[in-house]
């Protein structure tokens, strides 16, 4: 059985943690843009028996009731009741805090019975009930995924007392204006899902456990009402289309800079940046005090999951000798995507030579658990000569920044790391021999990697732009581009390179360059001898194909070609073409 390994711990061992930690906490967060919700208090109260009949009793006072019951045969409701009941079963629901809509099957209306209860009319499917929240006692499956950060559902399990309680006082409150932060800014210009109708990156709408992104076309939405803020999208957002506020990148880097910076100053080593939340890390960390080992540096985030790449590397670049996140045992939605994005920050960084404990999770609900995740995992290798960069720029320049420059002062670096399918970085691989130069992906292309030349036929590629999106590969018609994901720091640091040239092929009436040479001879030689329009008589009119556009729409008037006409008819016989020279 492992045991925890004992230390001493002196007060000059945590003086540069101490300093380190002051000068984090004197810089001032920007506040992020709010939105505003607005609630009328009409709820919506779904349950199957008594106990959403008397969750409605309780809420009548404060809330604009309304009970839905799926099942009333078990029940005698009671009347006069100060709202309405009615039965039926929920088929949908969508919508938002202050805005929910459900649609209901077997909907049933309240009528007075005969015995003075309340019975109920005509079933009917599809009824539609419009509500400011939702307070789920059904006992059945959520109405919308990971409902537990959905703002205005509300679900209980309705045999557990305490918890339907405290639902009810939840719901109590939800009565008037709400600021909420828009936690994910958008810029749909720079969105690489899909060009043509033909799908690209998907990495948005894979890692939303809330469904609060969907297709638009060539970019994506994302519903800021929905939107429960855990940073996922933003952490895996290859092109900086969607980047967190709570803070950004920016402000997060330059913080992770503050802090090991200062740490380093003061005589510190060996440095561990502990990132974690303030709902479950922050307490965790609050309980074991003095017993976090001095050079564990704790940095709060808004949530762990909106951690991304160029954060794991701007702290090793810094200076950290391991970087580790806080998450539960069983963390709420799953960080599977967080996951993902740490084991690529591990892999490239071992690959550099910062070791295998570079970058890695801690998962606990303990004190205890925290500690003992801390020291089973071993440190990486530090950086013998620290970064000290500015993080300025975009979110996707700050993430070509920071691995570029954990690269430059790498312990080992190499000038090529092969990284898995799915990374954002990565070249293409051109068949030289297939590629036409139609430029179809130069077309697709939504980040401009790949471009056409200005002069003269050719592709041109620049890694550092790629973000392996796949849309190049799925657009090309003659189906030969591959990706290669990989981080490749000469390409990054070198001009676009031609993946392929050609000759141009040059109009025969004004000189004019259009098309390459060898599609055009392609195309004349398909042409030649073998289709009735350019045939013969008609040869002459694979000159046609050896003009630009323009000179070929004149030479089409001129000569009166017809390309729509058909092959001309064979002349008709008559009996004359049978008559024998008398003669002979």
């Amino acid at each position: 059985m492992e045991t925890l390994r004992t230390v001493t711990i002196t007060e000059a061992d945590v003086i540069p943690r101490d300093i380190a930690r002051s000068a984090l906490s004197a810089l001032t967060l920007p506040e992020p843009p709010l939105l505003s919700l607005h609630s009328d208090g009409v709820v919506l109260i779904y349950g199957r028996d008594m106990r959403a009949i008397e969750a409605g009793q309780r809420l009548a006072e404060t809330l604009d009731v309304t009970v839905l019951l799926s099942d009333t045969t078990t029940i005698t409701i009671p009347a006069p009741l100060p709202f309405p009941v009615a039965r039926g079963c929920v088929a949908s629901a969508t919508g938002h805090f202050g805005a929910y809509e459900v649609v209901v099957d077997g909907f049933a209306p309240p009528r007075p019975a005969a015995d003075g209860g309340v019975a109920f009319g005509v079933l009917r499917d599809g009824a539609v009930s419009r509500c400011d929240l939702i307070l789920d006692l059904s006992g059945e499956a959520p109405l919308f995924p990971a409902h537990e950060a959905r703002d205005g559902y509300l679900k209980a399990d309705p045999l557990v007392a305490e918890a339907v309680s405290a639902k009810i006082a939840e719901a109590g409150e939800l009565v008037g204006e709400f600021d909420k932060p828009v936690y994910v800014a958008y810029r749909k210009e720079l969105c690489a899902h899909s060009r043509s109708g033909i799908t690209g990156c998907t990495r948005c709408l894979d890692a939303c456990a809330m469904e609060a992104i969907t297709p638009a076309g060539d970019h994506v939405t994302i519903d800021a009402h929905v939107c429960a803020g855990c940073g996922n999208c933003a952490a895996v957002c290859p092109t900086g289309a969607a980047t967190y506020t709570l803070p950004t990148v920016d402000v997060q880097l330059d913080r992770l800079r503050t802090l090991l910076l200062e740490y380093r100053a003061a005589g510190g080593r060996d440095a561990v940046v502990l990132f974690h939340d303030g709902y479950v890390g922050g307490p965790l960390i609050e309980a074991i005090g003095d017993a976090l080992a001095p050079n564990v540096l704790p940095f709060p985030v808004n949530e762990i999951k909106q951690i991304g790449l160029e954060s794991l590397a701007a702290a090793l670049a810094y200076g950290a000798s391991a970087v580790r996140i806080l998450a539960r045992r069983e963390p709420r939605n799953g960080i599977v995507t967080l996951g993902a994005t740490v084991a690529l920050a591990a892999d490239a960084a071992k690959a550099l030579g910062y070791g295998d404990g570079a970058c890695g999770i801690v998962h606990a609900d303990e004190p205890a658990e925290v500690l003992f995740g801390l020291a089973q995992q071993p440190l990486g290798t530090p950086s013998p000569e620290p970064a000290s960069f500015k993080p300025v720029g975009t979110k996707r320049g700050l993430l070509e920044l920071s691995l570029g420059m954990l690269h430059q002062v790498a312990p080992a670096p190499v000038p090529v790391v092969a990284l898995p399918a799915g990374a954002p970085f990565g070249a293409v691989d051109v068949d030289v021999d297939g590629c036409t130069l139609c430029h179809s992906c130069v077309t697709a292309c939504p980040t401009g990697a790949l471009s056409a030349g200005e002069d003269r036929p050719m592709l041109r590629f620049l890694e550092s732009a790629c973000v392996q999106c796949g849309l190049c590969e799925a657009t090309c018609p003659e189906d030969v581009i591959t990706l290669r994901p990989q981080l490749d720091f000469a390409a990054w640091a070198s001009p676009r390179k031609t993946l392929k040239e050609e000759e141009p092929f040059c109009c025969i009436n004004c000189a004019k360059p259009f098309g390459t040479k060898s599609t055009i001879e392609r195309v004349i030689a398909k042409l030649e001898g073998s289709h009735w329009m350019f045939s013969g008589e008609n040869a002459r009119r694979l000159d046609a194909i050896r003009m630009c556009e323009d000179c070929r729409v004149e030479a089409v008037l001129n000569e009166g070609i017809d390309p729509y006409a058909g092959a001309q008819r064979p002349r008709t016989r008559t009996a004359d073409d049978y008559k024998t020279d008398p003669v002979q």
